[in-house]
């Protein structure tokens, strides 16, 4: 597959390292030192140029790519660069873009355009933030078979019900099937089998049936309450794309922002949302606000840092549940050494859906890609992949307890014909199934090759 990636910003390098050793990439940006740096890490094509540009878009073979992505920080060069992909016949082309007043039609701005999938990282963190203050013990929620089967992230508690319990005892106890399919520990990732124990401190990834949640956290004694009351730290994009997910419900919402134009036009879009103009790192300004009375605090400033600073006065304050906005992955991993468990990264965000949709045009005969989280971006490589089986072939002629899989994978869902399958050794695997399985290791396109040969 050849893959013509236009901008070599923080997505565009997080698209190179993924799918650099499985498909030919041709890298284009204006920065010269972004392209050498590329360039010299992995082993692409680089060119120098604008996306704009008919002459760097023939440079880079355009004619002959199955897949044109545009994710520079300029929506209008990535809608530019989109329409003249497509012009040049280019299969399948994905494009980010950040802007509100593009998005008000999707379907429409798509088939002017001629792209296959429009992008946007905001409305995609919006989502996800919203769905973890629907469930604010989690720490991480992500969705397979449909939406029916979620792997969510929880920490264990000092005193917890479970803490020195094996994963054999956390299974009895539970009325439901669920399965701990990942524990990250002192920034260790492991794959457990049953007879792990868990600890306090431990952050557990559990697959449950959604419906199910409820009764998990009722198990685990866990506060299930959805965040009623909210704080939002900034009014940039992804506050906008927010407040339209948060209006939907009943919540109490406040944000405080810096920028008066924001405030005006924030207060302007959704006039029920309390709008405060002031510094909003200030903590006299938090405090005088209340901080310490909501359920949750959610900071989104444009700036790393004040997002984590006031996370971290948020926690002092005794917030139940603190959401922090980080834009450089080289940050998450001291933020685990400071008690930030919740973190969203856009631009990781909109790197693995990507990452996602070009793996799921890599359909082989046997499976083929529907879903890929990446849940580790540290010193382990930890994916979460949704494959449909679609024919016979060697994972469905045995027993799960008889299948030899790679080290550190492990199977934790199947969703077959509207049912949930939260599998044990005696399952077996058939044609038609969504299969949801964790694994360390990288580039799987195909269900069978997690299995030894």
């Amino acid at each position: 597959m050849k893959i013509v990636i236009c901008g070599g910003g923080q997505v565009g390098a997080a698209i190179c390292e993924s799918l650099w050793q499985v498909a030919n990439i041709v890298l284009i940006d204006q920065d010269d030192m972004v392209v050498e740096d590329l360039y010299s890490t992995y082993d692409i094509q680089g060119i120098v140029g604008s996306g704009t540009s008919l002459r760097a878009m023939h440079e880079t073979g355009m004619d002959t790519a199955d897949l044109f992505i545009a994710v520079t920080s300029s929506d209008e060069t990535n809608i530019i660069s989109a329409m003249m992909a497509e012009k040049f016949g280019v299969p399948h082309v994905f494009c980010r873009v950040r802007n509100p007043e593009y998005l008000e039609d999707v379907k429409f701005m798509q088939s002017a355009i001629g792209i296959s999938e429009m992008i946007n990282p905001e409305m995609d963190a919006a989502k996800l933030i919203d769905q973890i203050l629907t469930y604010p013990t989690a720490n991480s929620i992500e969705s397979f078979a449909k939406g029916n089967i979620q792997l969510v992230g929880l920490t264990v508690k000092e005193k917890s019900v479970i803490q020195g319990q094996t994963l054999n005892e956390f299974n009895s106890s539970f009325k439901h099937a669920m399965l701990v399919c990942m524990v990250k520990r002192d920034n260790q990732i492991i794959i457990p089998d049953g007879s792990f124990r868990i600890q306090s401190g431990d952050e557990i990834h559990v697959t449950a049936a959604r419906k199910d949640l409820k009764d998990l956290y009722n198990t685990l004694k866990f506060n299930k309450k959805t965040a009623s009351s909210v704080l939002i730290i900034g009014g940039g994009q992804l506050t906008y794309f927010l407040l339209e997910q948060l209006s939907k419900r009943k919540k109490a919402i406040k944000v405080i922002e810096n920028d008066l134009e924001n405030c005006q036009r924030l207060a302007l879009a959704f006039p029920k949302v309390e709008v405060i103009h002031a510094d909003n790192t200030d903590q006299k300004v938090l405090d005088a606000e209340g901080i310490d009375r909501y359920d949750a605090v959610v900071s989104i400033n444009q700036n790393d840092e004040e997002n984590m600073i006031v996370s971290l006065y948020a926690k002092s304050r005794q917030v139940p549940k603190v959401i922090t906005k980080i834009d450089r992955p080289y940050l998450l991993k001291p933020l685990s050494y400071l008690g930030l468990d919740t973190i969203i990264t856009p631009k990781q965000l909109v790197a693995d859906r990507i990452i996602r949709l070009t793996r799921s045009l890599k359909a082989t005969q046997n499976s083929s890609v529907v879903n890929l989280y990446k849940l580790v971006d540290e010193d382990q490589h930890v994916e979460a992949m949704e494959f449909e089986v679609l024919q016979e072939a060697e994972i469905t002629r045995a027993r799960l307890m008889d299948l030899d899989l790679l080290d550190n994978t492990l199977i934790m869902g199947i969703y077959r014909q509207g049912k949930i399958i939260i599998p044990s050794g005696l399952d077996q695997i058939q044609v038609g199934d969504y299969v949801t399985i964790i694994t360390e290791h990288q580039n799987i396109s195909d269900i069978n090759q997690l299995i030894k040969k």
